[in-house]
């Protein structure tokens, strides 16, 4: 039956005691560690002891595969084993063929689902932002955005329903793990760029969100020279949507360019934010935020 498969090569000479098949659903790994024990001990009987099998399917094993290459790997008699100039130069190939399976089986078996890191942002700083997102996404972070205010992110966070969060400073922290208290730059911008952002109110979130970050903005307003009028809207929806039509600024945060910081201007615009995680009771064990609270502070 097997012969209905034979395929020969023209003008190729086969040694005579090779009858060449081609084999497809030959173990072809299993042959091939076959052959390297064989090429490593250069005795049949010593290569099935280290394979941990007998030694007649070994020997019948390399004969099959020297069938379906159609070359001969070792030269053998009763005295000794030898490698063939052909068994010589597929030799380094089926060392490195072996590797990557191992390598491969190894993937495979440490693989694990790619966790989803629940990031958490509040929903004022929706604006400006957007480079922190992209960098956990593009560093393998998986990062499925969590918008919220600064107050529910914490409470969320201090349960364990977000991985890591960035939020408004001030904010009741007891029993979370938090970062450093960031001063960023922002700026305020309006949909026609030739209104001077003064003559408009500041979309910002009800003040009984968070009322000492809602507080600490409309002065740091008044001391830029903005009379500080703002007006409050629920979501961040409602915020963009009286930005684009023209009935309010939008306070955008200006990430800060690498090097070292620039002096500020007489009465900048600054917003306080931190980065707040979890108690380890709550941590999912599969995801250590340890390393990135760091990374993500340099980011910020």
């Amino acid at each position: 039956m097997l012969r209905s498969h034979l395929t020969r090569v023209k003008d190729y000479e086969y040694p005579p005691s090779i009858d060449f098949r081609y084999i497809p659903w030959m173990d072809i790994v299993r042959h091939v560690r076959f052959f390297v024990a064989v090429s490593d001990q250069l005795h049949f009987g010593h290569a099935a002891d280290e394979l941990g099998m007998a030694q007649p399917p070994l020997s019948q094993g390399i004969a099959r595969l020297e069938r379906h290459l159609g070359v001969r790997l070792f030269d053998r008699d009763a005295r000794r084993v030898q490698l063939t100039a052909a068994g010589a130069d597929l030799l380094p190939t089926a060392r490195r063929l072996l590797a990557d399976a191992d390598s491969w089986v190894a993937s495979g078996r440490a693989w694990r689902p790619r966790a989803t890191l629940r990031f958490g942002i509040a929903d004022d700083l929706l604006e400006g932002w957007g480079h922190v997102l992209q960098a956990l996404a593009q560093e393998g972070w998986n990062p499925m955005p969590v918008v919220k205010p600064s107050t529910t992110l914490v409470h969320l966070a201090r349960e364990g329903e977000v991985d890591v969060a960035l939020v408004r400073h001030p904010v009741i922290t007891d029993g979370l793990l938090t970062g450093e208290v960031v001063s960023a730059p922002a700026h305020l911008e309006c949909a026609d760029p030739s209104t001077p952002a003064n003559d408009l109110p500041v979309a910002v979130p009800p003040r009984g969100a968070h009322p000492p970050a809602h507080d600490q903005l409309v002065d740091a307003l008044a001391r830029s020279g903005h009379p500080a009028t703002v007006v409050e809207l629920e979501t961040a929806q409602e915020r963009r949507a009286w930005v684009a039509a023209g009935r309010a600024a939008a306070l955008v945060a200006t990430p800060r360019p690498p090097g070292p910081p620039e002096p500020p201007g007489p009465h900048p615009i600054e917003i306080r934010l931190r980065l707040v995680t979890g108690p380890l009771s709550v941590r999912r064990s599969r995801l250590d935020v340890s390393d990135l609270m760091g990374h993500l502070q340099e980011l910020l």
